[in-house]
């Protein structure tokens, strides 16, 4: 609560320079991170025939109304029409093809760790992985489900002498949204082992794209977008049990000194552009400590935006066009998010 005293708070709407936020929709890289409810009457129309469905093939694995701030690292966001856990391949795709025959809205979550939702929540069917969590090794090849942590996934290896994912360690999220966006840090990336990766695609087929076929890159993989993950085959090397636990903790330890872990938060929000640090950038235009309701740039990371405990979506969305703002006038660069939108 000390930190709190030295805040400034900012109050007013959302910045609307340089176009407006409808124009930056149109313009920039922000508008590939939102998914937009373009078909909430849908959801309505079919209501009857969607719980239906459900309460036949998903009993017991079905929520609705679902506050999806239970969901989500950052701990913010209304309900979701429709949360629903797959337990087999099988129902997942039968589900992606009775969303398209209903036109509703669909996402597909994991840990929730790079997402925030809107305040008013998502009408359509959120998707959870969780029932993908399965993880084998055969040698010196790990394949792990799209749902699996990254946690239990840099355990896992480390428990069977497999080096090739221990810079993970203490990244949020599960394989799944680590392949989407090439999780990682500067000394590799989750795209660095692997060989090949399983989805189903929009029209509900399952296929694969070996590591060749992807083009991995800085917090990106195209190939990987507009598809459902369904997990990934791993290219591991040999190493003592020991030295990858000490490489683990080591990292655990910076990353808790460094970033601001006690609060809730999607981890960086905005990708780091060529030649230049966010954190530092955020630090020199004086925007540490700026805070609106509960959300708040935090003063130990300039790349986090935290909640403070009670913070709104259109909290946090205000600080992320504030910061984006200030640093394209002092820099001239474009903040690129890396935290996902869900329901805006």
């Amino acid at each position: 609560m000390a930190n709190m005293v030295k805040t400034r708070e900012v109050f007013g709407p959302i910045p609307r320079k340089r176009g407006g936020f409808g124009k930056w929709l149109i313009e920039d890289p922000f508008a590939n991170y939102f998914t937009f409810t373009t078909m909430r009457s849908k959801s309505k129309k079919h209501e009857q025939d969607i719980f239906g469905y459900l309460s036949e093939h998903h009993a017991g694995n079905f929520l609705i109304n679902e506050p999806l701030d239970r969901h989500t690292w950052y701990g913010i966001g209304g309900p979701a029409s429709y949360f629903v856990f797959p337990q087999s391949r099988d129902l997942l795709v039968r589900l992606l093809q009775k969303c398209k025959e209903w036109q509703i809205a669909q996402f597909v979550i994991g840990e929730g760790a790079n997402l925030l939702v809107n305040d008013r929540g998502f009408d359509g069917m959120v998707i959870s992985l969780a029932g993908f969590r399965s993880i084998a090794r055969n040698d010196t090849t790990v394949q792990a489900g799209a749902g699996c942590t990254l946690r239990n996934l840099v355990l896992f290896c480390e428990r069977n002498g497999l080096s090739g994912v221990q810079f993970l360690s203490g990244i949020p999220g599960t394989v799944g949204g680590a392949l989407t966006m090439n999780a990682g840090i500067d000394q590799g990336a989750i795209g660095d082992c692997v060989s090949e990766v399983t989805f189903i695609d929009a029209n509900a087929g399952v296929g694969r794209l070996s590591r060749q076929q992807i083009a991995f890159g800085y917090r990106s993989a195209p190939e990987l977008q507009d598809k459902v993950l369904l997990g990934c085959t791993l290219k591991m090397k040999p190493q003592d049990e020991s030295v990858l636990r000490e490489t683990r903790i080591e990292m655990l330890k910076k990353r808790a000194a460094k970033q601001p872990l006690e609060f809730g938060s999607c981890g960086s929000v905005f990708k780091r552009p060529a030649g230049h640090y966010v954190g530092r950038m955020v630090e020199d235009a004086g925007l540490k400590g700026v805070r609106r309701g509960d959300a708040m740039v935090s003063e130990k990371h300039g790349g986090f935006i935290v909640n403070l405990g009670g913070a709104r979506a259109e909290d946090v969305m205000y600080l992320i066009e504030l910061v984006r703002d200030e640093v394209y006038k002092r820099y001239s660069v474009q903040l690129e998010p890396e935290v996902r939108f869900l329901g805006f």
